[in-house]
């Protein structure tokens, strides 16, 4: 039975295959026909993202912790032998964890957008853990770091901010 989720997706599916069957069998469309721009020297293009490994490094531990506790949830969940009284807890836990997550992405977009460092944001019950990666060391900038946490939250949180660079 086809409901509205698969129809949408065959539907999609269907159009994009269309799409490609058109654009590789009309000669008279070339892959290189969308490209407009030319690069005069290529040795002076250059493209620099970069992102401090520790701050990456804290993003992996902290979303592979986060999908272990989820996967650990799940499990419970869809055990047939738990009580709902213990079904109950472990959704309550997987709301809880998916709001801390909001919280953190929120919280390192503010800290992003405001004082234009990278950032990384670990929420722990009532712990909020900040780490800036700037080698400006102030204690000015560390507090206003807090008072922007301290915003998105009702209750008093204990907030640690530290520097890396």
């Amino acid at each position: 039975m086809l409901n509205k989720k698969n129809m949408w997706f065959l539907t999609l599916f269907g159009i994009i295959i269309v799409m490609t069957i058109y654009y590789v069998a009309d000669p008279k469309i070339e892959p290189t026909s969308f490209v407009t721009k030319n690069i005069d020297n290529p040795q002076s293009l250059s493209v620099s993202t970069k992102e401090s490994d520790a701050i990456t490094a804290m993003r992996i531990n902290r979303d592979s912790a986060l999908e272990k506790e989820v996967s650990a949830i799940k499990d419970i969940l869809t055990d047939e032998l738990k009580t709902t009284e213990e079904k109950s807890d472990a959704y309550e836990a997987l709301k809880s964890l998916n709001t801390n997550k909001g919280k953190e992405e929120k919280l390192e977009k503010t800290i992003k957008d405001t004082y234009n460092f990278e950032n990384f944001v670990q929420i722990d019950g009532q712990k909020v853990k900040v780490v800036v990666d700037t080698k400006d060391h102030s204690y000015d900038l560390a507090s206003n770091i807090i008072d922007t946490v301290e915003k998105e939250f009702k209750d008093k949180v204990y907030v640690s901010v530290t520097f890396e660079v």
